[in-house]
């Protein structure tokens, strides 16, 4: 794509294409199998314009193998948690529904925070966000006759409460009454406050949407034309921005259309 006086002129497969207005819609990097490429962020920074650099979104997180071995076997297991990354104005929170995998977690509520997840930083997570667990433990540990992995069952998937236990050195057959207040408090931080550390993700492959993409601050918020190059346009996911599950991301690639489309 160049130039030609106030036009663009495009060299394609079928032959030069003279326009005098372009509109760059070719997304962003996500699912590269059905096409995806950076067509998009080589022709604004051609034209000089910012990009945010892009990475995946809306994915599932992975983990080191070593670090994940425990939790492999509760692969498919899902329950509604709160999860958490960052601080401050870069803090992101979900209650979502988690997923394991046998690589990592996935489901809503890791794909949502991914948005928001930066690379050496930890995740927060709460497994049973209305319960404090040392609190109901402790203060009904006299009356609790079943044996520890029964009664967290009654909580969580019968899996994970006994898989839980034994990744954290407790006995699914302990008796609750017989355990000791540090005990359960340091079961209750592991289930109400479960940090832990992803080492990547799983890629465009298998990312939703891509975050990043041409600044906002170089485009027309009426128009989506570039601040400097008269009738050049980009929408959708080529621009820098991302939204949460359902239906956002698609509402904004139309939003944005509509925008260039009443432009044009």
């Amino acid at each position: 794509i160049g130039k030609l006086g106030d036009a663009f002129r495009l060299d394609t497969d079928a032959g030069e294409i003279v326009a005098g207005k372009l509109v760059i819609a070719s997304g962003g990097l996500s699912i590269p199998k059905i096409g995806a490429t950076d067509f998009a962020y080589r022709i604004a920074r051609q034209f000089g314009l910012k990009v945010i650099e892009p990475r995946p979104a809306l994915v599932p997180l992975t983990f080191d193998d070593d670090a994940w071995e425990p939790f492999v076997p509760l692969a498919g297991v899902a329950l509604p948690v709160d999860i958490e990354t960052g601080e401050k104005k870069g803090r992101g929170y979900f209650r979502e529904d988690l997923l394991f995998t046998h690589r990592g977690l996935s489901g809503p509520a890791v794909l949502q925070i991914s948005s928001f997840w930066q690379p050496g930083t930890a995740l927060r997570l709460n497994l049973l966000p209305e319960i404090d667990v040392a609190q109901a433990l402790i203060g009904n540990k006299g009356a609790i006759k079943k044996n520890l992995g029964n009664h967290l069952a009654q909580w969580l998937p019968a899996r994970l409460a006994e898989d839980w236990l034994v990744a954290n050195e407790f006995k699914p057959d302990a008796r609750v009454a017989d355990m000791t207040d540090k005990q359960l408090r340091r079961l209750g931080e592991s289930l109400n406050r479960w940090n832990i550390t992803p080492n990547g993700s799983e890629g465009y492959r298998k990312a939703e949407v891509t975050r990043g993409g041409v600044d906002t601050r170089e485009l027309s918020q009426q128009s989506m034309m570039a601040a400097g190059v008269q009738g050049l346009y980009f929408i959708g996911e080529a621009v820098d921005v991302t939204g949460w599950l359902g239906g956002y991301n698609f509402q904004w690639a139309w939003a944005s259309g509509m925008a260039a489309g009443l432009a044009l």
